[in-house]
């Protein structure tokens, strides 16, 4: 009977520990968000998660900057060197997603056609993911394959479980791992992992998993539209910009971006 007890107190003393490490669990990941666009150009913005194992904050951390040759960011994977170019520079507030799953919450920041939407009615994404048995090393961590569908778009990742958190770039998380790289099945969009710093200043991540302070508010159907009309409004002033400019403006044609590609989420 003692021997039992025994076996009951450390197995409760271990899953006290287990737990407790995890509430503390805090790091920092380098992501950059890949765009390839249809003219055979590619662009880079880099991002950062800040994250314990119940809150995280993914936030750019610059603008986008065109990348030359893709395998720079393959070199990032493994040694978080950063490359530097030129960026496209914007005046509007950074984007970020703020996801808190002890609260169940959700806030998110996104620039459209030059507006800023900013949303506290959305949902924590519930991603059916359908787990592979294929294992790939990215940097110094192994990680395993996962599949899932997400607005729109089917995405295959690369999570692992030595990073024992639910999170991952952007809305992507629920797995039992942190997700290090994504891609979309259109190869339109990606996010790839360049450093991740498990040891980071405690007091700088616990700043930034603070619920950010909210401006004026939208809601999801007005962000619907704006993603719908992305198109549209894109063209529109395209169109007022070439006018002015004295180009003519190209429409209708087999490389021009078509809509689904202008953003990661498509509403039908």
């Amino acid at each position: 009977m003692k021997k039992i007890l025994y076996l009951v107190f450390v197995f409760t003393i271990g899953n006290t520990i287990t737990t407790k490490a995890q509430d503390q669990f805090t790091g920092i990941v380098n992501y950059h968000f890949i765009i390839n666009n249809p003219d055979g150009t590619t662009f880079a913005r880099p991002y950062k998660l800040y994250f314990n194992n119940k809150v995280s904050f993914h936030v750019a951390n610059g603008w986008a900057e065109r990348i030359d040759h893709i395998d720079d960011l393959n070199t990032m994977e493994t040694t978080g060197k950063m490359i530097e170019r030129k960026n496209i520079q914007s005046t509007l507030p950074k984007d970020y997603v703020y996801t808190n799953l002890k609260n169940k919450i959700l806030i998110f920041q996104e620039e459209i056609v030059q507006k800023l939407y900013t949303l506290t009615d959305d949902s924590i994404p519930n991603i059916k993911w359908e787990l592979s048995t294929e294992n790939k090393k990215i940097g110094k961590y192994t990680c395993q394959k996962a599949v899932g569908f997400y607005r729109g778009r089917t995405y295959t990742v690369w999570f692992t479980t030595e990073i024992p958190v639910s999170h991952g770039p952007w809305k992507l998380r629920g797995l039992p791992g942190l997700i290090l790289e994504a891609k979309d099945d259109r190869s339109k969009f990606s996010f790839r992992a360049a450093k991740v710093n498990l040891n980071p200043n405690k007091k700088e991540v616990l700043e930034k998993l603070k619920k950010p302070e909210l401006g004026k508010l939208s809601n999801m159907e007005k962000y619907r539209m704006a993603i719908k009309n992305r198109q549209k409004d894109f063209d529109a002033m395209y169109r007022a910009s070439s006018s002015r400019r004295n180009i003519k403006f190209k429409e209708g044609c087999d490389e021009c971006p078509k809509a689904e590609d202008l953003s990661l989420e498509i509403f039908k």
